[in-house]
């Protein structure tokens, strides 16, 4: 149970640390709009126009927009593609009737080619081309982007996916053949629609000519406003406050008790002995005796010999650097040829002799021991 509640507290902890490293501010750092930093957000867009002296601003919510304010839409929720008729609110077309300029970035890879602002703003077909699909020139050529929005023709890092005809609205850029930035009057406003916004993202922005691409639209409309009703919803949260609105706050709060709970029961264990531990391990010389003790048990006193017999064998081998599993013959015969040893021991190594007793057991481990001596002498 102890280990238990470490495990726990120790999640929670891990939990809160991942939270407070991407929350680190809160100015939605993780997010696809221009507070992102990330590969897809649009950060570097929003500072490339401030340091160029653009009055850019941000809006969220549901803003009191000025009549006359340029409002960028990067890939806005309002969007919806698939099925004709399918939609759902996107609730600035009565703004921009009474005078506004809107500029509405589509998402770069939609799921279907027909998509709507809402239920009311339906848009021209954009094309869905599958890169396999791509002719080679399309694959590596840069696709050029030109019309009256663009002093000059810009090129963009990859293909895109641009309109595949303008229906009633007219044309400001191309994407190669295909419409690209396409315009049309709303009531008194003006409505532009950017067939992909991919080339504004934080990775796309310094590649090839997005950014002269980027600023050639706000020349063209305006300094924009961005509108971010997401961004703007978690400005000022840091991650306190995340977690306190956040519908897993009771499992957070739960993880973080129950670790300080059971590291309280923990602190009020005592701590254990050092005498609880349980014997070592023998010594060489109570295993010894051990197993004599053993052999003398079975009074099998002529198996004993042949194994202390065994055993010298060995002892010798390893003085002299043979292999274990040299013939008991050679051994004796490089015996022998020393003269070192007694005849009677060597005799006794090589043949053995029946123990009939103990005493004789005893004689026989003797004379082996003196034999060991004198020829490792």
């Amino acid at each position: 149970m102890k280990r238990a509640g470490r495990i726990s507290a120790v999640a929670a902890f891990a939990v809160l640390l991942v939270i407070g490293i991407f929350r680190t501010d809160d100015r939605g750092d993780g997010t696809p709009t221009t507070f992102g930093t990330l590969p897809f957000g649009y950060r570097a867009l929003f500072d490339l126009l401030t340091e160029l002296g653009y009055p850019v601003a941000r809006s969220g919510g549901e803003p009191e927009l000025p009549s006359d304010a340029t409002v960028w839409w990067i890939e806005p929720a309002g969007v919806a593609c698939g099925a004709p008729g399918a939609g759902g609110g996107w609730p600035f077309a009565s703004w921009v009737a009474a005078g506004g300029r809107a500029v509405v970035f589509l998402p770069g890879s939609p799921r279907a080619s027909r998509c709507r602002l809402g239920d009311a703003v339906p848009l021209p077909d954009q094309l869905v081309r599958a890169s396999a699909c791509a002719s080679p020139r399309e694959r590596w050529e840069r696709p050029l982007v030109m019309g009256d929005v663009t002093p000059r023709a810009r090129s963009l890092r990859s293909v895109g996916l641009p309109f595949a005809d303008a229906g009633d609205w007219m044309v400001r850029a191309r994407l190669g053949d295909h419409p690209f930035v396409l315009e049309r009057t709303l009531g008194r406003g003006q409505l532009v629609v950017v067939a992909d916004a991919a080339f504004l993202s934080n990775v796309q922005l310094d590649q090839a000519d997005a950014a002269p691409l980027a600023l050639d639209l706000v020349e063209a409309y305006g300094a924009p406003r961005f509108f971010e009703p997401g961004a703007a919803a978690g400005a000022g949260r840091g991650s306190v406050a995340y977690l306190a609105t956040s519908p897993a706050l009771a499992l957070f709060a739960g993880m973080a008790l129950t670790g300080l709970l059971f590291a309280w029961q923990g602190s009020l264990v005592p701590p254990r002995a050092a005498g609880d531990a349980g014997p070592g391990a023998p010594s060489l010389e109570t295993f010894v005796d051990s197993l004599a003790a053993l052999y003398a048990a079975t009074r099998d006193y002529r198996r004993v010999l042949e194994r202390y017999r065994e055993l010298t064998a060995a002892r010798l081998r390893r003085h002299f650097g043979l292999a274990p599993d040299t013939p008991l013959a050679t051994l004796i015969e490089r015996l022998r040829r020393e003269r070192r040893a007694a005849p009677a021991a060597i005799e006794l190594l090589a043949v053995g002799a029946g123990a009939r007793d103990e005493a004789a057991l005893r004689a026989a481990a003797r004379a082996l021991d003196g034999l060991v001596r004198e020829a490792t002498a």
